[in-house]
């Protein structure tokens, strides 16, 4: 009994070391409220952390390899099903192997995944996967912080433009997929490995495969990475998710000016005037790019009938003559190129 006395006196004391007391000086005060709010900013801190780094990122690592079972093994038909529930109607030409995502989500609109190589896995890509679904919504802002299945998720989730037409994606010329920049190094992160101009990294760029929901699985070679400013006006704003060109020439200039400011050559791929391109854009950081408000942008060609799904790694280089835009050229206190006077 001592012994618990004993310790319950100690506590008291603990306590009143650090809780504001009557009878305590003004000084007491101000050192006790200062020790409370730095444990409490202590606190935060932690738990921030903690969601961020671990707590967050396992939910999406979780909820995204359960769609990927869904999506690859598919699912047997539940005994449990609610007779009273409305039957999903699937919309015409679908491809069966989304059924089980679509009747999750009926903003579904196909699977991407990115390789190393040809002949490689998903894991390949500076160590790290990017193997999701992708939704496309009304706008550009509902699968910010949302995931598959609708809740609320830092991550978010890997979403199609809504400018771009589902039902006619072959005749786009620009296909946009966004995702976001994370500490967890999951959707686009990895992405931003890319900025430092480490060509090896480049050369892990080969091909990636956008399986559609109505059964194209699409193949694209990677052929540009660059940095934009999405804070530039004038003639130092360069508008990369552009969906509509009403020529061919309109959209060979604009790939033109892709490639004058991709990090990279890829030489052994090339981009004609009837091609289609799909671009993945994600945050940047100003670590990386002196940047307030920049996007690491990867953007690929559509894999042509009769072509070879193959890159020639050898072939791409550091772009020595790479635009940057204006705001990096003011920051690192360098000359102006002429695009920009």
């Amino acid at each position: 009994m001592d012994k618990v006395k004993s310790i319950g006196e100690k506590l008291l004391r603990g306590l009143r070391s650090v809780i504001p007391m009557a009878g305590d000086s003004r000084r007491e005060w101000i050192r006790k409220l200062a020790f409370l709010l730095a444990l409490t900013v202590f606190l935060c801190s932690g738990y921030y952390l903690i969601d961020e780094v671990w707590l967050q990122p396992r939910y999406t690592q979780e909820v995204t390899h359960s769609l990927r079972d869904l999506y690859t093994k598919g699912e047997e038909p539940s005994a449990d099903t609610d007779e009273d529930e409305l039957p999903v109607v699937f919309p015409e030409g679908m491809d069966p192997s989304f059924e089980p995502l679509y009747r999750r989500n009926q903003d579904v609109t196909g699977w991407l995944t990115f390789k190393a190589d040809a002949d490689g896995t998903a894991e390949d890509l500076f160590g790290g996967a990017i193997d999701n679904p992708v939704v496309q919504a009304e706008d550009n802002d509902y699968y910010l912080y949302r995931d598959f299945l609708g809740k609320d998720d830092k991550a978010g989730t890997l979403f199609m433009d809504y400018r771009n037409n589902l039902l006619k994606l072959s005749e786009e010329r620009n296909v946009i997929i966004y995702g976001h920049n994370l500490n967890s190094k999951l959707m686009f992160s990895r992405f931003n490995w890319l900025v430092s101009g480490k060509v090896e990294r480049a050369r892990m760029l080969s091909t990636l495969t956008l399986d559609t929901l109505y059964g194209e699985k699409i193949t694209y070679k990677v052929f540009a990475v660059m940095v934009v400013d999405a804070d530039a006006t004038g003639n130092a704003a360069f508008d990369y998710i552009r969906t509509e060109f009403r020529t061919d020439a309109a959209f060979e200039t604009f790939v033109e000016k892709i490639r004058a400011r991709s990090l990279y050559d890829f030489g052994d791929v090339d981009v004609l005037p009837t091609d289609q391109v799909l671009t993945l854009s994600t945050c940047g950081t100003k670590r990386d790019t002196t940047l307030k408000n920049s996007r690491t942008v990867i953007v690929a060609r559509r894999l042509r009938e009769d072509e070879a799904a193959t890159v020639d790694a050898t072939k791409t280089v550091l772009n020595e003559d790479v635009l940057m835009p204006k705001a990096w050229y003011i920051n690192k206190e360098l000359a102006l190129p002429e695009e920009y006077q």
